[in-house]
C-alpha cells in the first residue's frame, strides 16, 4: 500500500500493472494506462485476453458522468441464416480439458467467433479520454510483444491446460508452443506478429482493422465454416452505455449495465446484503450465512428467466425495483426463519474463467475499471497478424440459450462487471474481477468485506471466499467456523470443502481511497495479480 502515490494500477501481472504505471509517470491519465497495460496483457497474460476478443471499460472523471464501453462480442449476421443451414462439427468443435477433478469441454473453430470488438473500444475510448498520443499509450504493449515476457508458473500452468486448443492449428500452435514444444515456466512468450500489428494500427487507425485489408483477413480466416462477415466488422463494434447505478454501503456502485447480467446480479446481490446487515434479525446471523443466502437468490433470478429478458430495456429498473427487492428479502428471512434443504439449478461453470481485470486511478481522480476475456480462443490466429481470436460463441456460460441462438448483432449476456464506487464524487473503490460466474460472487464478498465489515481493501482481497452451485457451497480453507458449518447445513447446503485458495474463486483487483485521497491497492493472488505505483 502507498498513501505518498499519485496514481495506481492494479492487474492480474506485474508486466500489466508496470506497463499501466509507467504511462500514468510520463503524463498520460487513466485510459492512456489502461491502454498501456491491457495491450501488454496480451503477452503477459496470453491465455486469459488478447487482441482478439473483447471487453468493458468503466471510465469515471471527476467533471462527466460516468460512461461504459462495450466492446463485447456480438453475434455475427449470419446467425439468422443458421435454421437452414446449421453449423457443422467442423465449424464448433468440441474441446474436453482436463481439470483433474472434472472434465470440461469446450467449442473453438470458426464458427465459435465474434466480433473481435476489444481494439475498437480501446481506440474509441483513447479517442474520448486520452491524454497523450495513441502511439505512447500502445508501445508498451507492442514492445511487449517484440521482446517478449517470461511466463510465470501461473501463465504457463494455463498454457498447459488448454494445450489442445492452443496446439489445434498450426498458427495458434507457432505462438503457445514453437518448435513444437508447448512453452513452459521461464520461458519467454512472444508474438513479433501482434507487435507489427499493433504497431500499423497505432500510425494507419483502427478502421483498417475493421474496414480495411486486416478486416478481410480476419473473416478469411472464418470461412468456410464461420458466422463472421465483413458486414459484421463493418458494423459499429462499441456502444457508450450509462453504467448501472445503485445506492449503497453509503455511496454509488457503477457497474456494468444490462445486457450484462453480471452487474445487475451484482447490484440485486450488494442491496439486499445491504439491507439484511441493517435488521435486527440478522444482526446474529453468521456473515458467510448471509453471503451463501444472497448468492443463492441471484442464481434463482437468473435461472428463472433473467437470460431470455437480459437485451429488455426494463429489466434492470424491474429487477431492482422497491417491492422486488424486498420480495426477496422477504423470501431469505422465510428461509432463515425456517431452514431445510433447498435444491437449485445448475448453474453452468467455465472452471478455468478466461478473463482478466486491470483497476486504475490517476493523479487527477479519473477511475478505469476494465475487464477483458478471449474466452479459450477459437484456436485461429489470423495470419501474419498475431491476433488470436475469440470463441465466444462457442462458450456455454455466455450462451445460456444455446450456441448462435441470439439475433444477429446483439451483445452476448456477459458476466464482466467492472465496477466503481463513488463516494462524494469521488471513487471509493475500484474493481472487478476474472472468473466466468465466480466473478460476481468474489466481486460481491470484497466489496462487503470491505464496506460493511470494515475490512482493509487487501484484507478483503485475500479473504477466504465461497461460490454457489445449485445446492453445494464451495469453500475455500479458513472460512467458516464450526457454528456457521452447522447454520449452512440447517440451510441445505452440502459443503464442499477446498485445501487451498484457488484461481477457481475469481481474481479481484481492487484500489480503495479514502476522504484525504491516500489509496491501497491489493492484486488478488489467486490470479497473479499485482499493484503498481505512479
Amino acid at each position: 500500500m502507498s498513501k505518498s502515490a499519485k496514481g495506481m494500477v492494479v492487474a492480474g501481472h506485474p508486466a500489466t500493472a508496470d506497463a499501466g504505471a509507467a504511462i500514468l509517470k510520463a503524463g498520460g491519465n487513466a485510459v492512456d494506462a489502461a491502454i498501456a497495460a491491457i495491450t501488454t496483457s496480451f503477452s503477459a497474460e496470453p491465455v486469459l485476453t488478447a487482441a482478439g476478443g473483447g471487453g468493458f471499460m468503466l471510465v469515471a472523471e471527476p467533471t462527466r458522468p460516468a460512461r461504459l464501453y462495450d466492446g463485447f462480442t456480438r453475434m455475427p449476421a449470419a446467425a439468422a441464416l443458421l435454421a437452414s443451414s446449421p453449423v457443422s462439427e467442423a465449424g464448433l468443435q468440441a474441446i474436453p480439458i482436463d481439470f483433474g477433478d472434472t472434465v470440461q469441454t469446450f467449442h473453438i473453430g470458426q464458427a465459435s467467433v465474434g466480433t473481435p470488438s476489444l481494439l475498437a473500444m480501446l481506440f474509441h475510448a483513447h479517442r474520448l479520454h486520452g491524454k497523450i498520443p495513441l502511439q505512447d499509450a500502445l508501445a508498451p504493449g507492442i514492445d511487449a510483444a517484440r521482446s517478449g515476457i517470461r511466463l510465470n508458473s501461473l501463465q504457463a500452468s494455463f498454457i498447459a491446460l488448454l494445450q489442445p486448443i492452443l496446439t489445434s492449428t498450426e498458427q495458434c500452435k507457432e505462438i503457445h508452443a514453437p518448435h513444437d514444444k508447448l512453452l513452459i515456466e521461464g520461458e519467454n512468450f512472444r508474438n513479433p506478429d501482434l507487435a507489427n500489428t499493433l504497431e500499423m494500427l497505432s500510425h494507419e487507425g483502427i478502421n483498417e482493422m475493421y474496414q480495411g485489408d486486416l478486416a478481410r483477413h480476419i473473416v478469411a480466416a472464418c470461412i468456410p465454416h464461420g458466422l463472421l462477415n465483413m458486414a459484421d466488422m463493418r458494423a459499429e463494434q462499441v456502444n457508450i452505455r450509462k453504467p448501472l447505478s445503485t445506492a449503497l454501503f453509503g455511496g454509488t456502485l457503477l457497474t456494468n449495465p444490462t445486457p450484462s447480467s453480471g452487474g445487475l446480479l451484482i447490484s440485486l446481490a450488494t442491496t439486499l446484503l445491504d439491507q439484511l446487515s441493517k435488521l435486527v434479525e440478522t444482526s446474529k446471523t453468521p456473515w458467510p450465512v448471509l453471503i451463501s443466502e444472497v448468492l443463492r437468490t441471484a442464481s434463482r433470478v437468473r435461472h428463472n428467466g433473467l437470460d431470455k429478458r437480459i437485451h429488455e430495456h426494463a429489466i434492470a429498473a424491474e429487477l431492482l425495483t422497491e417491492k422486488n427487492i424486498q420480495h426477496h428479502l422477504d423470501n431469505i428471512l422465510h428461509r432463515l426463519r425456517n431452514p431445510a434443504a433447498t435444491q437449485d439449478q445448475h448453474e453452468p461453470s467455465n472452471r478455468h474463467g478466461s478473463t482478466t481485470h486491470i483497476s486504475i486511478i490517476d493523479k487527477d481522480g479519473m477511475a478505469v475499471s476494465m475487464t477483458s476475456s478471449n474466452g479459450e480462443g477459437s484456436g485461429i490466429v489470423v495470419p501474419g497478424t498475431g491476433i488470436h481470436l475469440n470463441n465466444m460463441l462457442g462458450e456455454e456460460d455466455i450462451n445460456p440459450l444455446g450456441f448462435h441462438a441470439l439475433p444477429a448483432g446483439f451483445t452476448l449476456p456477459s458476466m464482466m462487471a467492472p465496477s466503481i464506487l463513488m463516494r462524494h464524487g469521488k471513487p471509493a473503490v475500484v474493481l472487478g474481477s476474472g472468473g466466468s460466474n465466480r466473478l460476481r460472487g468474489a466481486i460481491i464478498q470484497v466489496l462487503a468485506r470491505h464496506l460493511m465489515l470494515g475490512q482493509d481493501i487487501e484484507s478483503a482481497v485475500h479473504a477466504p471466499r465461497l461460490h454457489n452451485e445449485a445446492d453445494r457451497l464451495d469453500i475455500e480453507p479458513g472460512l467458516l467456523s464450526e457454528h456457521d458449518r452447522y447454520q449452512c447445513l440447517k440451510m441445505g447446503w452440502k459443503l464442499n470443502d477446498w485445501q487451498q485458495q484457488s484461481v477457481y474463486f475469481g481474481g479481484v483487483n481492487a484500489i480503495s481511497c479514502d476522504v484525504k485521497g491516500g489509496m491501497q491497492g491489493s492484486g488478488d493472488a489467486r490470479r497473479g495479480g499485482a499493484v503498481a505505483y505512479a
